[in-house]
């Protein structure tokens, strides 16, 4: 082999030599495949919770993106040892500003899907992508690893990235530890419990690197605490610290039931955490397939600002998101069934009006659509609200104002209280106009929407509702929920003033559909009996006589009804948000 001389490296003659192992070590490194290069980037791991647990507990599972660059899709595949580990739930820090896929499960493998929406620049940096969560079932060595992995990046003809799958994670799960028996106490008389509420069973661990506290309940503890609640709900307490971001609680979804259908037990289970509260009714799990090993789980987190859209965050201010979630083995219950409520905490200032506190919800096309059914509690500082489904929300107080509601205190709680859950609105930006008439169209619309009656599948009979009008879907989903009739000519009469006593009749009915507590039966024993009562039509003579017990609906002077006059924009209001108020 030849070697240069010494007199080589002098001079002119070094300069050029350095020069040429330069270009062969360029000439080199333009011969490798361009995905060595790209190997640095866009790299996927996984990382555990713990690596030692005992069999019940939960183990969370994040999927985590390292140095990607452009990354605006991803499908990624998971296997896990399906005989240690049961697969319970997801969630993903993309939810909103991306489209997730339910993860689709097949036997141990777990596929996940992402793309995120909108001519935007894909994922750079280091990044959180998907928690897994997962119950251990069984002792041993369990493991779980990334199969494969399929990145696109943002381009216009989006082009295939290459990305490294990193190495698998490793799990110990041990026998659950059972305590020994204490011995004997020689005292005469046993110590009393720390807790002496037997159907509460409180929760604590100590959240992850990145906030997440993920606690168990067994099967035992469920079954003894369901014993001991008789007619009230079990309260699972969970304790968790300040920099906690995420609660997820998972329990045996088949037990539950089991606990709930015994004579004399409560059905329902509240679960109490630092972030909100959240009642769950077993008819939440009335469509599910539920199986022995069933394990439902909740999470609530708080939802990082910057995530948002710029138009939340402007209109939210610095009010917390939450976002809820429930799975049944790992897969979303999307139609909770009107068994879940849920209480997150909101702080009034001096200067606000309770009636305006209302529930956003966070849509998917990122726009803030309001949760008509929302109460806010000033004594204990919660908003209260039972959701269709789960999603993101926030609480927020609507500003809502009219110029020309002076001299009608008596009418403001529900003028502005139907306002702020976008039930009303002025005849102007400014001015509601009180004394305006009220369509027979449009106080059935205000019903529908604030007690949540649209049916999609509705059809209207009456001669005058069009099927292409702003009131028709208002007026099918009533007619065909019993709340109105009609007149005798077929007809609704949409366009004609409700009198006070149609308003008192519709008002009744509804007062029966939506369980309103509270309400007397009728008596010829009125506390104070109209002077015009025999003017009342007879098919609204009860309705008037139950609502003016109630206190639902008063005379409009002292001692009179006036049934056949038409209600006012003021009382239709007044006496709607009356009955929501007492609506259980």
């Amino acid at each position: 082999m030849y070697l240069p001389s010494e007199a080589y490296f002098g001079g002119s003659n070094m300069k050029r030599y350095l020069q040429v192992i330069c270009l062969v070590f360029l000439l080199l490194a333009s011969m490798l495949p361009v995905s060595y290069a790209e190997q640095v980037s866009n790299t996927f791991e996984l990382q555990s919770s713990s690596d030692n647990v005992q069999s019940g507990e939960n183990i969370i599972i994040t999927v985590r993106g390292k140095s990607l660059v452009d990354v605006y899709g991803a499908e990624m595949e998971l296997a896990y040892d399906s005989t240690k580990l049961q697969y319970t739930g997801y969630s993903s820090t993309l939810s909103g500003e991306a489209f997730v896929r339910e993860p689709e499960t097949l036997d141990n493998k777990i596929s996940l899907v992402f793309t995120l929406t909108g001519r935007r620049a894909g994922l750079n940096g280091d990044k959180d992508i998907f928690t897994i969560t997962f119950k251990a079932i069984g002792n041993g060595n369990a493991s779980v690893g990334l199969l494969s992995l399929s990145l696109l990046n943002s381009q216009p003809q989006p082009q295939t990235l290459v990305g490294v799958a990193g190495g698998e994670v490793k799990i110990t799960v041990t026998p659950t530890s059972s305590s020994p028996s204490p011995s004997p106490s020689p005292s005469p008389s046993p110590s009393p419990s720390p807790n002496s509420n037997l159907n509460v069973i409180t929760l604590e661990a100590e959240p992850t690197d990145k906030g997440i506290v993920s606690v168990g309940v067994k099967a035992n503890e469920l079954f003894t605490a369901f014993e001991q609640s008789k007619k009230e709900s079990v309260l699972i307490q969970v304790t968790s610290k300040p920099e906690t971001t995420e609660v997820q609680v998972s329990l045996p979804a088949a037990e539950w039931l089991q606990s709930a259908s015994q004579s004399g037990h409560a059905d329902t289970i509240k679960i109490q955490t630092d972030m909100a509260t959240i009642t769950l009714g077993t008819k939440v799990l009335k469509n599910a397939q539920v199986s022995e090993s069933s394990n439902l789980l909740f999470t609530v987190a708080r939802v990082d600002p910057a995530t948002l859209p710029l138009e939340v965050r402007q209109k939210t201010g610095s009010q917390t998101v939450y976002d809820f979630n429930l799975m049944l083995d790992g897969k979303r219950l999307t139609h909770l069934n009107g068994e879940v409520q849920v209480e997150i905490p909101y702080i009034l200032s001096p200067s606000e009006n309770p009636n305006q506190v209302v529930i956003y919800f966070l849509g998917d096309d990122g726009k803030l659509e309001v949760v008509r059914n929302a109460k806010y509690n000033a004594s204990t500082n919660m908003v209260t609200f039972k959701p269709n489904h789960f999603s993101k929300y926030v609480a927020y107080h609507s500003m809502v104002s009219f110029k020309d509601m002076d001299g009608y205190g008596w009418a403001s709680e529900g003028v502005l209280g139907l306002a702020a859950r976008e039930i009303i609105d002025g005849r102007s930006e400014e001015y509601y106009v009180p004394e305006g008439q009220v369509t027979r169209a449009e106080f059935v619309k205000l019903l529908v929407q604030l007690f949540d009656l649209e049916d999609m599948t509705a059809t209207a009979a009456f001669s005058d509702v069009a099927s292409d009008a702003w009131y028709y879907r208002s007026i099918a989903s009533a007619q065909k929920a019993g709340l109105v009739q009609g007149k005798d000519n077929g007809s609704f009469g949409v366009n004609d003033a409700i009198s006070r006593e149609d308003m008192a009749v519709l008002i009744f009915r509804i007062s029966n559909m939506s369980g309103i507590s509270g309400l007397p039966s009728i008596s010829n024993n009125t506390i104070t009996r109209f002077h015009d009562l025999d003017s009342v039509s007879a098919y609204a003579r009860d309705a008037v006589s139950l609502l003016q017990q109630s206190g639902l609906m008063n005379g409009t002077t002292e001692g009179y009804f006036t049934p056949k006059n038409a209600s006012t924009r003021a009382q239709a209001a007044t006496v709607v948000y009356r009955l929501f108020q007492s609506i259980n």
